[in-house]
């Protein structure tokens, strides 16, 4: 049995393809035009995200979706922990992580416990080499300075300010609140 071309079957295939796909990109960029962002990183659950851009106050314990800085983004993108992205600013996808610290708290160091205001993050530990075998960086013990913050997320592999230190509160896109998340 050989099946015949139809270019009237094929026009109309094409047709609906368009349509279906010009339907799910604009809705897509609508979507992103309102704060909605997706994380497919496991250091927090997969899903949705709704980033709120006109966030006047940040406190411990909120999610919050940033750049990195220059520095944070080359180590990261040459130790393939964060993904190169030329369209974003500093060459990586924005961040999201945990707000753990804020100004004027300090933060150390003992052995693998991670310490904020001397009090140690419950199942928080910083590694001493990552996956591949290599060191990870170490910062030292310091006090948060003023427009900083401490980020980390509670999963082992995360890239995050155990090894980078604080990160600048400019570089803050928004809080951000899960949609439609699900474990990894």
């Amino acid at each position: 049995m050989q099946l015949k071309f139809s270019k009237t079957r094929f026009k109309k295939v094409s047709l609906i393809c368009a349509c279906v796909f010009s339907f799910v990109f604009i809705t897509a960029c609508l979507f992103y035009k309102a704060g909605y962002r997706i994380n497919v990183t496991s250091s927090l659950p997969i899903g949705i995200w709704k980033i709120d851009k006109s966030f006047s106050k940040i406190e411990k314990g909120d999610y919050v979706w940033f750049t990195p800085t220059k520095e944070i983004a080359d180590f990261g993108i040459k130790r393939n922990y964060l993904e190169e992205n030329k369209n974003c600013l500093n060459n990586s996808n924005p961040l999201l992580k945990i707000v753990y610290g804020l100004p004027g708290d300090s933060y150390s160091f003992y052995k693998d416990a991670i310490k904020i205001n001397n009090e140690p993050i419950e199942n928080a530990k910083r590694r001493k080499l990552d996956s591949k075998g290599r060191p990870m960086p170490i910062i030292s013990n310091g006090i948060i300075k003023e427009d900083h913050l401490f980020v980390m997320t509670m999963h082992t592999h995360s890239y995050d300010s155990r090894y980078y230190g604080t990160i600048p509160v400019q570089n803050i896109e928004g809080t951000a609140q899960p949609v439609l998340t699900w474990k990894n």
